[in-house]
């Protein structure tokens, strides 16, 4: 077993409270006056996002639940996952406090620390890999794909409310780093044939595009965020009916795989070339 039955309690009585914090930092959103946060180049329709963060936090709840139910092959996604996912949760709780109480700098600062977190768990763990693809959906799209997204999502939103981005020269700006969200899902896509991080970016700029087209009708942000929103979609889309994650070998070597056995269990081995 990768943890012991203390360790594993002990994770899921930290899971369940960080969790918890990161709905109550969310709900807490609500109830701030927009005001400048809505007229950024970065600001997305609110109702949209709640959508958005409605579906992953069903699926963390699920992921949760399953940590109840240890076996084999659960203990061995905790192994995978570790502090991770909690760290995530409380890293959104505390931006949520700084965020909503106008501390831009400083929540710009754990969006930074939480996208490092994320990008650890990316690469290091390589979640994209594992199998089958129900495994993967229960692990890789609630607890990487789509938090990575947001975050990163995030980062450009509350630098545009630290910036005070509003006026002409910031907009062109923006009309510039936009496109980094077709280039980095881009790359995922390419190299990884990750279809969730394609397909959550999708959603986060249709929300971008809803968001400004009832804020600056006559401008080039609302336009783009749909353009990229729409080719990622139909790019995800393809990804996920033709391709299937790589395998890697050599230096590409997955550190850790998750399968099903054939008695139902887990075989947590590292790949071979």
């Amino acid at each position: 077993m990768p943890y012991s039955q203390e360790q594993l309690n002990t994770y899921k009585a930290v899971t369940i409270i960080t969790l918890l914090l990161s709905i109550y930092g969310s709900l807490k959103y609500t109830g701030v006056p927009e005001g400048s946060l809505a007229h950024t180049p970065f600001s997305a329709a609110n109702w949209l996002l709640f959508i958005y963060w409605g579906i992953l936090y069903l699926w963390q709840i699920i992921f949760t639940i399953q940590t109840f139910f240890p076996d084999e092959y659960r203990l061995s996604i905790i192994s995978i996952i570790g502090w991770h996912f909690p760290i995530f949760n409380i890293l959104i709780y505390i931006w949520s406090e700084l965020f909503t109480n106008g501390h831009y700098f400083w929540s710009l600062i754990f969006l930074i620390l939480n996208f490092f977190n994320l990008l650890a768990l990316y690469f290091n763990h390589k979640t994209f890999t594992v199998r089958p693809i129900h495994n993967w959906l229960l692990i890789h799209i609630p607890l990487v794909a789509m938090p990575l997204s947001w975050v990163v999502f995030a980062i450009f939103w509350n630098g545009a409310v630290l910036f005070n981005i509003h006026k002409l020269w910031g907009r062109i700006l923006a009309n510039v780093f936009i496109w980094e969200f077709l280039l980095v899902p881009g790359i995922h896509l390419l190299l990884f044939n990750d279809w969730g991080v394609g397909f959550s970016t999708s959603f986060l700029m249709f929300a971008l595009g809803w968001g400004q087209l009832g804020t600056k009708v006559f401008a080039l942000q609302w336009i783009f965020a749909f353009v990229i929103s729409g080719i990622l979609a139909v790019w995800s889309f393809i990804a996920m009916i033709v391709g299937s994650a790589r395998q890697y070998t050599g230096e590409n070597a997955p550190l850790l795989i998750v399968e099903e056995g054939n008695n139902g269990g887990v075989d947590p081995r590292p790949s071979n070339a």
